[in-house]
């Protein structure tokens, strides 16, 4: 079987492992426990919720828009009139695009119970962790290594300079 170095750990090469059979795990990290695509849906929006909620265009504070921000009503505010849970979206300058967030958060806020995380706000966090984890394992490697480089260097220059002195010292003094 053929062996190739990776990262300081030595790990067959693709095409070894294709002839073998086994695994095609290249690295040493485990592999991710949620991907990206494997994320829970998104609640969608129904028309039977369109009739439970009042729904007000406000003149918006912060965010993208400019001066027109204050002159136009592109920001939206739903109100779920059976539970009383109050959505604000800003995103935009479209007030269509707000409409449409708004109502997405809506659904999801409705469909999470009070007081607990979905199960896919959860997967998001999840995944965001592992990410930092990955960036932050990368950047400790990297670091590692620099320090590693900056040391070997100074181990060469201490001997250098021992060398440098050993043959300084060893030379008789010259008699004028």
């Amino acid at each position: 079987m053929f062996l190739r170095t990776v990262a300081a750990c030595l790990v067959p090469c693709r095409a070894a492992l294709r002839t073998a059979g086994a695994p095609r795990m290249l690295h040493r990290a485990h592999p991710l426990a949620i991907k990206k695509n494997r994320i829970p849906p998104r609640p969608k929006w129904t028309p039977e919720m369109e009739a439970s909620i009042e729904e007000k265009f406000l003149h918006g504070g912060r965010g993208p828009g400019g001066q027109k921000i204050n002159k136009c009503n592109s920001k939206v505010q739903l109100r779920h009139v059976p539970s009383g849970i109050v959505i604000e979206c800003q995103a935009t300058r479209s007030r269509e695009q707000n409409r449409k967030l708004a109502r997405e958060k809506l659904a999801a806020a409705l469909a999470q119970p009070p007081g607990s995380a979905s199960e896919r706000e959860l997967a998001l966090r999840t995944w965001a962790r592992q990410g930092k984890h990955a960036q932050a394992r990368k950047s400790r490697e990297k670091h590692e290594r620099a320090r590693a480089e900056r040391e070997e260097l100074a181990r060469a220059r201490d001997a250098e300079d021992a060398e440098l002195l050993r043959q300084l010292l060893a030379k008789p003094p010259a008699t004028s």
